[in-house]
């Protein structure tokens, strides 16, 4: 079990899933209304999450916010592997789990 909690864009909340679960929901999204996951850690962390958006076809967006909205990260993937190695490993509190990706600042306006 992960201390996390994902919720999917069709409003379900899955609560402390394992690695495999996360994995099957990483897999999963790309058809409408089922696109993105959002994870936050438990006990909740306000303003710290990462989250991913897949449309089928297209690639993932991989996203990450560590604080204020000037840690607000983003990159783009394009197989959902390497999504769910770093999603499993921030919520595992792994160091450098974010290593070895070309993060952007994201502008939120």
């Amino acid at each position: 079990m992960l201390e996390i909690t994902v919720r999917t864009e069709n409003d379900e909340t899955h609560p402390r899933p394992g690695a495999e679960a996360l994995a099957g929901l990483v897999r999963r999204i790309g058809e409408r209304k089922d696109r993105f996951l959002v994870v936050g850690r438990l006990p909740d962390e306000p303003g710290v999450y990462v989250q991913v958006w897949h449309e089928e076809g297209g690639e993932y967006t991989l996203e990450y916010r560590d604080g204020g909205p000037d840690r607000h990260f983003q990159v783009l993937l394009d197989e959902p592997e390497p999504v769910i190695a770093a999603m499993t490993a921030w919520a595992r509190r792994e160091p450098g789990w974010g290593e070895g990706f070309a993060w952007e600042a994201l502008e939120l306006g």
